[in-house]
């Protein structure tokens, strides 16, 4: 058939190539993934705490009735369990972890972040009285 190679195939057969030598793998890091794994129960209730926070801040600034106060100081003291919680939950959660999964950025990030929310809820305590 001029110009276009001929392929000797018999009755179908086509040779079965090798396979490939598998590609040698490398180890990916796992330690943002894991890292993300350990910080995620945390990281959902952090809106919920800056929303009540930030509405607390606001309330306190205006007239409100003893009552008011008392329920609000009774939710702090919810918010402020419920991070003492999360820090342990965090520590318990990374105490296994290697180096590289306990001190990532996220974690790191995320310790910041209940630190502020801390310092938010003694602001929000102060002006409630």
């Amino acid at each position: 058939m001029g110009g276009v190679a001929e392929m000797d195939f018999e009755q179908g057969e086509m040779e079965r190539a090798e396979p490939a030598p598998a590609a040698r793998r490398r180890r990916t890091d796992q330690s943002n993934v894991r890292a993300r794994a350990a910080v995620a129960a945390t990281l959902e209730r952090f809106d919920d705490w800056r929303r009540h926070l930030a509405i607390f801040e606001v309330s306190a600034e205006r007239r409100s009735s003893p009552d008011e106060r008392a329920a609000m100081l009774a939710h702090c003291a919810r918010i402020e369990r419920e991070l003492a919680s999360a820090r342990t939950d965090l520590l318990l959660s990374l105490a296994d972890a290697p180096r590289p999964v306990a001190g990532h950025s996220r974690v790191v990030d995320v310790e910041k972040a209940l630190d502020s929310i801390e310092l938010a809820l003694a602001r929000v305590r102060r002006k409630l009285g």
